[in-house]
């Protein structure tokens, strides 16, 4: 009789085949499972970055359009019209619409003297390190920064390879382990400050070490991210809260047209624009053509006209005055419309005076406490600001000392051109966050964008 393997031992091999199968059926069908998952997950975090770069740039997109319409369209007289629009639209959390459908939302913040604001941060607050090289004061009144600290940034700025008593010129750096060149000129970014002899990080960033401008979370929790911090819900920025690179001068006028040149206008011009007489026209136009003459001597000249106009019989001014004889008003649209040399030559800014933070503003008047707190008073009692550098006549203490006065026009105006914006836009469910940091400067049209970073 032939040997066959039993029934019942075929049917058990069958079964286990039939097991097996659906074993590896299972498995495949599981990692299929998982894989699509997986995928599932990615794409829907892909689509929640996007949603909230996209968010985020509208924020930014939003901000930046206000800025242009401001530039061409300003409204005179009124210092924080911008920056309250800014505000408004600051607050995007309850969303960005397309078609109907909310894709994500955004806010811009910063946070300045120990809270968070809505809006841009103006750079116009802050010292900008580049004008240091014509007015070293502005750093020497600093607490602290330190004599050679200031005298080795200075040397990174200057053409020259003189070193001053404390600095630091090429041959300091070269002699470095990692050699560089020093730059030599006007610093472009903040974060270069950290390749001056002397500055450590610390110095700069304090405890912003993003350098965003922004209380974030690992700014806050002491030691246990980086960077060390005080758990204390206040941002110490250090040195980067107080000095720029970015601020540029010229640009904004109240009339939204460019400025005039009194070196290379004409009496015409003038007259049609400050809606001045032809003599006070060409009473500018040869007081701008004066070697080292700048606007801020104007301030002066006009305290010291309305002194002598006080003191004279008639309130008549003297004929030894010299410089262009001018009302307040008229003075007012000089500072708003003109400038003395190429208003498209970009110079280093100057400070805000009606953002400038009390801390600055009393250290560069360390001398002169007083005048500061008048500044912030006057400031501080008008919605509208300082909206002319001529308001500052107003306080009776520059009637006795122009020379303070004058100091203050040369490094202050009440209008600013850059704005570094903070914006964090969040996806419609609100799981995936993008942050984006611009630059913004609006002293030309269209408006540009310095740096960019996400």
């Amino acid at each position: 009789m032939t040997g066959r393997r039993p029934y019942r031992q075929r049917r058990g091999s069958v079964i286990l085949v039939v097991m097996w199968a659906i074993a590896i059926g299972a498995l495949i069908l599981s990692s299929v499972q998982l894989f699509s998952y997986r995928h599932a997950m990615l794409a829907r975090q892909a689509l929640g970055r996007i949603q909230a770069r996209w968010a985020a740039r509208g924020g930014l997109e939003y901000t930046i359009a206000i800025m242009a319409d401001h530039t061409l369209d300003p409204v005179p007289g009124d210092a924080f019209a911008m920056v309250r629009d800014m505000d408004a639209i600051a607050d995007g959390r309850d969303g960005i619409a397309i078609d109907g459908r909310i894709v994500g939302g955004y806010d811009i913040r910063h946070h300045s003297d120990g809270k968070d604001w809505w809006g841009p941060m103006d750079e116009h607050s802050k010292i900008n390190i580049n004008a240091a090289i014509d007015n070293p004061r502005l750093l020497h009144n600093l607490d602290n920064i330190s004599p050679d600290v200031v005298d080795a940034i200075l040397d990174w700025i200057d053409e020259d390879q003189d070193e001053r008593p404390l600095g630091a010129e090429r041959h300091y750096y070269l002699s470095l382990s990692m050699p560089y060149e020093p730059r030599n000129a006007p610093m472009r970014s903040i974060a270069e400050l950290e390749l001056v002899a002397g500055v450590w990080p610390d110095h700069l960033r304090g405890e912003d070490w993003n350098l965003n401008n922004r209380l974030d979370p690992n700014e806050d929790d002491a030691d246990r991210t980086w960077p060390p911090d005080e758990p204390d819900q206040r941002l110490d920025a250090a040195w980067s809260g107080i000095l720029t690179t970015y601020s540029v001068s010229g640009g904004l006028t109240d009339s939204g047209l460019a400025r005039i040149d009194l070196q290379s206008t004409t009496p015409e011009e003038l007259m049609e624009r400050l809606d001045i007489t032809e003599e006070q026209a060409s009473s500018l136009i040869s007081f701008g053509g004066t070697a080292n003459s700048r606007l801020e001597q104007l301030l002066t000249r006009q305290v010291q006209q309305a002194s002598e106009r006080s003191a004279r019989p008639g309130g008549v001014t003297s004929p030894s005055t010299t410089g262009p004889v001018l009302t307040d008003d008229e003075l007012r649209g000089v500072f708003a419309e003109t400038s003395i040399g190429d208003p498209r030559q970009r110079r280093a800014g100057k400070l805000n005076i009606n953002t400038v933070s009390e801390e600055v503003l009393l250290q560069l008047l360390q001398d002169r406490e007083y005048l500061a707190d008048e500044i912030i008073y006057l400031r501080a009692s008008r919605p509208e600001g300082i909206a002319s550098l001529v308001d500052l006549i107003d306080i009776p203490a520059f009637q006795d000392d122009p020379a303070t006065l004058e100091y203050i026009a040369g490094i202050m105006d009440v209008s600013s051109s850059v704005y570094s914006i903070t914006v964090k836009g969040r996806s419609r469910t609100g799981d995936v966050e993008v942050e984006i940091f611009a630059v913004v400067d609006r002293s030309t049209v269209p408006v540009r964008i310095l740096e960019y970073r996400e």
